[in-house]
């Protein structure tokens, strides 16, 4: 079972990239979705599997579809507490 690190939290942005990963949108849709270039995409979701130790982003879907995972139920209350909805 995959577990988020305690002491790293997502931030605003790669909660934001998060969501258009789980939409499917494609590193350039996201880029243009989001205002920002391919390059900083890229560095989010590096972030974001380092944190949440995802190897892939299919490992990280497929942890975003599971109704019982920790790093799911995390991300889901990071998303409830912060500002981005």
């Amino acid at each position: 079972m995959h577990k988020l690190h305690e002491d790293k939290c997502l931030s605003v942005r790669e909660l934001e990239v998060l969501e258009c990963i789980r939409k499917g949108l494609s590193n350039p849709q996201i880029a243009s979705e989001l205002c920002i270039t391919i390059s900083t995409v890229k560095a989010h979701i590096s972030s974001i599997l380092q944190k949440i130790n995802a190897k892939n982003r299919i490992e990280l879907l497929l942890m975003l579809v599971g109704e019982k995972n920790i790093a799911n139920e995390h991300i889901k209350e990071q998303i409830k507490t912060s500002h981005y909805h």
